[in-house]
């Protein structure tokens, strides 16, 4: 209650004491002794109401709303996906804090980052060092894996390690962490390469390259895959998990936290209710929704 309405109350029970006084005559005493107990009463119960009343901290939140399924607009030009879900029902936990949501371009997230414009990125971050000198990190909120998806006439094991990959064709965007590894694996192995094809096609035309036998493999999120490329384009091609690639083995997703002293209690809170909402078994239904399987992080 602002102060200015407490007066009010303050003022009209005062009006009620001179208003009983007058009408009881030889009574006064009497009716304004308990006026001024009920007034007193009633002061204090407003005030305890102040008091206890948690102030409500506004935290921005921003991503880019791409890649799908992890964030992306839906049909009704709603902001959806995995992340989106996930950091909703965290908040759920957490009346604490108003979640407000914007979207920009991916380069400016960081930007707001930094100037503490918004106070948490989503948007299916990994964690590595240069990061984690300008930014804090939540827990884990999903564990990632990368797959192979290769051509029906490509031979490969269940489980395929790079050199299984050497004298194959690969496609790929320039520093994206697939083609950085298959660049690092080509370097330690001169003799025995895999063929890179360097491209800005975007990853519904590279799958398509593969199927028409343009290209023989690319390396994408097991998620990303399944939960949307796969589905929604229907691609008849054969997938692998990458040897030191699969879910659990460190390929963790993070929700970014603009760094300042204030924001480390943020954290702490987030790191709480998302541990609630994992044991609770909301983060598996929302990775089921999206990905039909769950890659919720384990604690243990």
């Amino acid at each position: 209650m602002s102060k200015l309405k407490l007066r009010n109350v303050l003022a009209g029970l005062f009006a009620t004491v001179v208003v009983a006084g007058g009408l009881t005559g030889c009574n006064t005493k009497a009716a304004v002794s308990a006026a001024n107990t009920a007034t007193s009463e009633a002061v204090e119960t407003e005030v305890a109401a102040v008091e206890e009343t948690p102030e409500v901290r506004t935290i921005y939140a921003v991503t880019g709303a791409s890649p799908r399924p992890f964030t992306y607009y839906g049909d009704d030009n709603e902001l959806v996906g995995q992340n989106i879900e996930l950091v909703n029902a965290i908040f759920d936990k957490l009346p604490q804090y108003e979640l407000v949501w914007e979207v920009t371009d991916f380069p400016s997230i960081f930007a707001g980052l930094d100037a503490d414009k918004y106070q948490l990125g989503v948007n299916n971050f990994a964690k590595n060092a240069e990061r984690e000198e300008k930014y804090l990190f939540t827990d884990p909120i999903f564990s990632n894996a990368y797959i192979v998806v290769a051509g029906k006439d490509v031979e490969l094991p269940e489980v395929v390690d790079f050199p299984d990959l050497a004298g194959y064709s690969y496609v790929g965007q320039v520093a994206i962490n697939s083609t950085t590894a298959i660049e690092n694996y080509n370097e330690a192995n001169p003799d025995n390469p895999i063929e890179i094809n360097y491209t800005e096609e975007d990853l519904n035309a590279q799958l398509a390259g593969i199927e028409s036998g343009k290209y023989d493999f690319l390396i994408i999120d097991k998620p990303m895959y399944w939960g949307y490329y796969q589905p929604e384009f229907g691609y008849d091609l054969a997938t692998y998990q990458l040897k030191g690639y699969g879910v659990g083995e460190g390929l963790d997703s993070f929700l970014i936290v603009s760094k300042t002293e204030e924001n480390q209690q943020l954290v702490d809170d987030i790191n709480a209710a998302l541990r609630e909402v994992i044991e609770e078994g909301t983060s598996k239904e929302i990775n089921e929704k999206y990905f039909g399987d769950d890659y919720s992080p384990s604690y243990n």
